[in-house]
């Protein structure tokens, strides 16, 4: 029997789509805070301004994450779309760390992308919950979501040894690592 308008085509099932975007979101999550801070300071820059860059993206996510999600429930707008325009700008965001230049300098560039980072990442988890109870539905939701929450921490460890093996590679120009960001990005909205 055939079926009135166009007939959708799966490439993979959407388990494993959504296993592979809870890896790529999984990688940008943290966008590399650590390596990042640590790269700060090999710049010249002094602990203290190291602390409030990274201390920035945490408490602007804190204070955007309830607004975030009541958005994300509320909004007409496709949540792939913004899941994957929320991936990009915290990639961006992430990797404008390769703009810093030597010395104790480039201060407000990392701060004011600490925060869109923050604010982008926010939105994150609560467009991969919204797509996962619109996809599995309320009865599956809690195992999908656990197994999303496994995978973006599995992505997480992922882009540590990605970001190490491309700094070992790279090296003296370490600064490179922070490209995994970038690449976990352009997968995402693939997968997405």
């Amino acid at each position: 029997m055939a079926k009135n308008g166009p007939s959708t085509v799966r490439l993979i099932s959407p388990k494993i789509a959504f296993l592979l975007v809870s890896v790529t979101i999984g990688q940008l999550g943290d966008g590399l805070n650590i390596f990042q801070g640590i790269y700060l300071v090999g710049m010249g820059w002094n602990e203290g301004s190291v602390g409030i860059a990274l201390s920035l993206m945490g408490l602007t996510a804190l204070m955007i994450q309830p607004w975030a999600g009541d958005w994300v429930d509320k909004t007409t707008v496709d949540r792939r779309i913004f899941l994957a325009v929320a991936s990009v700008m915290t990639a961006l965001s992430a990797s404008a760390i390769l703009l810093v230049h030597q010395g104790n300098a480039d201060h407000m560039l990392i701060y004011i992308t600490k925060i869109v980072e923050g604010v982008t990442s926010s939105f994150l988890g609560p467009c991969l919950a919204a797509l996962t109870l619109a996809t599995f539905g309320p009865h599956h939701f809690d195992s999908v979501m656990a197994s999303n929450i496994l995978w973006g921490h599995i992505g997480s460890v992922a882009s540590a040894v990605l970001a190490g093996v491309v700094s070992y590679v790279m090296y003296p120009q370490s600064k490179y690592c922070f490209l995994v960001v970038g690449a976990s990005a352009l997968l995402a909205c693939f997968f997405i």
